[in-house]
């Protein structure tokens, strides 16, 4: 199994959102439970290019039932942002979608 990291920005996206909402931590750790156990799993996403080099990234959600359609019409997911290899994953995004 990889070992999983986030980006900083990540780390502090996550920690505003559970300050605000506490239950929305289960769903962040579902979802890094999720890209954790298959990160091949997730759909293509955008690509990064780093001097030159194509890195592909990947992209996986959850769906979460905190919120009503009437606070936060089109939140439904957590969706993650992420680039792989055999031995580390790096969360490098993280929004509700």
């Amino acid at each position: 199994m990889a070992k999983l990291t986030c980006l900083n920005s990540v780390s502090q996206w996550e920690i505003n959102q559970v300050s605000m909402y506490p239950e929305i931590r289960m769903y962040i750790e579902k979802l890094k439970k999720l890209i954790g156990k298959k990160p091949d799993g997730g759909l293509l996403d955008a690509q990064l290019s780093v001097t030159g080099k194509i890195i592909p990234c990947r992209k996986q959600s959850v769906n979460i039932s905190l919120f009503s359609n009437e606070y936060a019409f089109g939140y439904n997911f957590i969706t993650a942002s992420y680039v792989f290899n055999n031995d580390n994953i790096l969360i490098i995004k993280m929004a509700f979608s």
